[in-house]
Order: C-alpha cells, then sequence, then structure tokens
C-alpha cells in the first residue's frame, strides 16, 4: 500500500497559500499556524501545549482545537514585547512593555475572540484562521534572554591636592593600561553604562591662630580636591538564542543623561554637565539595532571606554570657622545610561513564519 507522506509549509506563503482567504479545509494553513507557535515557543525556550501538538494534517480540526491556538497565543503573547507602544514614564523604568491578550485583541485584524459557529467551521473558519496570523505576525520580539562577553572599564582617582591635578591625575590613572583598566567576563546582561569624571571639594585652608607661623605647612594649607574618572563598555562574543540556527536583531536601548549622583565624599552634586564625549551616546532615548546570523559568535561593542570627558567645574564646599567640612559639594562631567536588550526574530533568516511587509 503507498504511504502518503505530508511536507508542511515552510512560510506563510508555501505551497500556494492565500492567507488573504484561507480555506479550513487545506490543511497547509492549520499547519502553518502549527509551526508558527512551534517557532515562538521555541525562542521563549517553552514547551508546546498539548492541544496543539495535537493538531494533524490527517484529522479534521475543529473549533475545540481552534480554542487551543487561540489559548496558546493569550499565553504566549505575554513574553513578546509590544515596540508599537509609546506612552511609557518619562524616565522609562516601565520599559519595555509586553503585550497583553487585551492589547493583541484589540489590534486592527486580531480579534482571535469572532470564532465561527459550531459545525461551521469548514465553511465559514477562514476568517479566524486570517486573524490569528496577523495575530502571531505582531509576536516577534522578546526580550533577550542572555548574553556572554567582556566588560571594559577604567578608573582613577586623586585624592586632595589642588582642582587641577586632582582632576588631572585621576583622568591619567583612568587611562593608563596597568593602574586604571580591568576586564571581567560578563554572563548576564548588562543594566547600566557610563563615562564620567569628577570633584568634590574636599578641604580648604585651615586659619591659623594669630602670631603661630608653624600650625600649618603653607604649601599645602589650600584648597584640596578629590578626583574620579569612570567609565564601562561592553563587547558582546555570544548572544542566547533558543531557536536553533536562526538569525535575530539584537536591539539595543538606552535612556542617556547628564550623570547623577555625588561624587564619593560628596552629599550633593551641584554641577552635572552632559557630554558623551566620542561614544555617539545621544541624549535621551534611543535605538540600535545589530545584525546577528550567527548568535554563538558575535563581536558587538556598547559604549568607549577611551573617552572620558574631562570636568572643568570647579565646586565649592561649605566649611566651618576652623575649616571642617559642613556640606560637601561635587561637579560631574560625562553620561550614564541604563540599557535593555531585545531579540527581534522579525528579520531575514529568522522567523520562517513571520509578516514579510516592511
Amino acid at each position: 500500500m503507498e504511504v502518503i507522506e505530508y511536507e508542511e509549509p515552510e512560510s506563510w506563503d508555501d505551497k500556494g497559500m492565500n492567507w488573504n482567504d484561507p480555506d479550513p479545509r487545506n490543511a497547509d494553513y492549520v499547519m502553518a499556524i502549527r509551526r508558527a507557535l512551534m517557532e515562538r515557543y521555541a525562542v521563549i525556550h517553552s514547551s508546546m501545549p498539548t492541544g496543539v501538538l495535537r493538531i494533524s494534517p490527517w484529522k479534521t480540526v475543529s473549533i475545540s482545537q481552534i480554542g487551543d491556538i487561540v489559548s496558546a497565543i493569550k499565553w504566549l503573547c505575554t513574553s513578546f514585547v509590544n515596540e508599537g507602544y509609546s506612552d511609557y514614564k518619562e524616565d522609562y523604568s516601565d520599559f519595555p512593555k509586553m503585550w497583553t491578550y487585551r492589547d493583541l485583541i484589540q489590534e486592527e485584524g486580531c480579534g482571535l475572540y469572532e470564532f465561527p459557529k459550531t459545525g461551521d467551521f469548514c465553511e465559514h473558519g477562514g476568517e479566524i484562521l486570517k486573524r490569528i496570523k496577523n495575530a502571531l505576525d505582531k509576536l516577534t520580539v522578546i526580550r533577550c534572554p542572555g548574553g556572554r562577553g567582556i566588560e571594559h572599564s577604567r578608573s582613577g582617582s586623586r585624592h586632595d591636592p589642588p582642582f587641577g591635578e586632582s582632576i588631572g591625575d585621576a583622568m591619567d590613572m583612568a587611562m593608563d593600561p596597568e593602574r586604571g583598566y580591568r576586564k571581567n567576563t560578563f554572563t548576564r546582561l548588562p543594566a547600566t553604562i557610563y563615562a564620567w569624571s569628577g570633584n568634590t571639594h574636599w578641604k580648604c585652608p585651615r586659619p591659623k591662630e594669630e602670631g603661630d607661623s608653624s600650625s600649618e605647612d603653607d604649601e599645602n594649607n589650600k584648597d584640596g580636591y578629590c578626583g574620579y574618572a569612570e567609565a564601562a563598555g561592553y563587547n558582546f562574543k555570544r548572544i542566547t538564542n533558543w531557536l536553533l540556527g536562526a538569525s535575530l536583531d539584537l536591539v539595543v536601548y538606552v535612556n542617556i543623561t547628564a550623570p547623577q549622583g555625588p561624587v564619593p565624599y560628596s552629599q550633593e552634586l551641584t554641577t552635572s554637565t552632559f557630554d558623551a564625549g566620542e561614544s555617539n551616546f545621544k541624549r535621551g532615548f534611543s535605538k540600535s539595532t545589530f545584525s546577528v546570523k550567527d548568535a554563538t559568535d558575535v563581536d558587538i561593542n556598547i559604549g568607549n571606554i577611551d573617552s572620558i570627558p574631562k570636568n572643568s567645574t570647579v565646586p565649592s564646599s561649605d566649611f566651618d570657622d576652623e575649616g571642617n567640612a559642613t556640606h560637601r559639594r561635587s561637579a560631574k562631567r560625562g553620561y550614564e545610561g541604563k540599557l535593555w536588550f531585545l531579540s527581534d526574530y522579525g528579520v531575514e533568516g529568522g522567523f520562517k513564519f513571520r509578516s514579510k511587509e516592511a
């Protein structure tokens, strides 16, 4: 007896499928949906629902199985990012916005609740298949599940000399490959990036008692400052990707601001000057996209530790009549930012079942 083998579709438009008018009597349409769900469950590293796995080209698709598909999407969608959402808080502390089932079914053409009546699927079930495809096409971006690489950092400090010497020595130390440079392997996605230098007004000349010429060395009895220089950047070597052999776009969002928080040994940051140096960062919220063909072998750089903006603002602290600090102030120049990493499979070589529209 001849065995008839079934070839599953490899994309939405494979085997002559027409999603403007899908035929529910043609197994290719529901098998394409099954394959699209498998891709999406794979990238979030989760098991497929049993009801969807039971869908077969040799069995009549029931309304109950369509319900299993919709339930699978309802659970799945919360792991995908809604990149069309834009109503974020000013500091983007609520980024990224994940899809909810409510939001998804309110998108045009994605009304998954509009089921055909029982016994009417074969004649009038094409619309629900189209809406299922439309909803799945929205689900291509996830939070990047992980990455590995090298964290490069620089750090320098100088305590107590005059202002120019304090910031100059701190910068020199940070740029010194032996004293200021550090390299560490990271296995968790970094959350911050920065490059700044700054100063604290540490001490002032102490007053001398009348007639006492030896109470303090005149050469050292002057204003003293603490200088600091810090920077961090990242070189990605590997991106976690659970869809074997698939390409993706690594999408990096960053919210860049002027440096925040007081310099060490101060209580108040009175001046913070934004300066991106040679990092190519712009102030505010921005997006960069890196094409990843092989997630096991990448070379992606985020940040520039060789460009630390140099602080030129001299802070002024408060001291009492005996020269003791009562309130130390500081100044910074440079930038700092928060990082978010997403993986987008809606690209050539990514999901096979995705919208080809730009």
